[in-house]
């Protein structure tokens, strides 16, 4: 009985410190949030536009998508594969839009000093 009870403590003990690795073709967290602060920043401008005329906005906001890719040099299938990967691990999405939220405030307070 005591044995048993042993390994199933080992066994549990295993199971409980294993580390998420993220996959090699996803990417990081701290990329990952410097990409969506950005899309963010485009998306609200471009609600800000689209009052003026929708089509320009969309061409706009289109043209912003692209150089935000080419900024953080990744392709719109990589953005759309790690967005998949940590809508699937939603303690890690949380945590990343926690640190997103903070920039953009952190943005907006230097902005607002100025």
């Amino acid at each position: 009985m005591k044995i048993s009870s042993f390994i199933l403590c080992l066994i549990l003990i295993g199971c409980g410190n294993q580390q998420k690795e993220t996959p090699q073709d996803i990417l990081s967290e701290n990329i990952f949030i410097n990409l969506l602060k950005d899309i963010h920043l485009a998306e609200a401008k471009f609600e800000l536009h689209k009052t003026k005329g929708t089509e320009n906005a969309k061409n706009e906001l289109a043209h912003n998508y692209k150089t935000i890719y080419e900024i953080h040099e990744i392709s719109p299938d990589d953005f759309d594969k790690t967005l998949d990967y940590y809508a699937q691990h939603p303690e890690q999405l949380e945590k990343i839009y926690t640190r997103v939220l903070e920039q953009l405030t952190k943005d907006r307070a230097i902005l607002d000093q100025q």
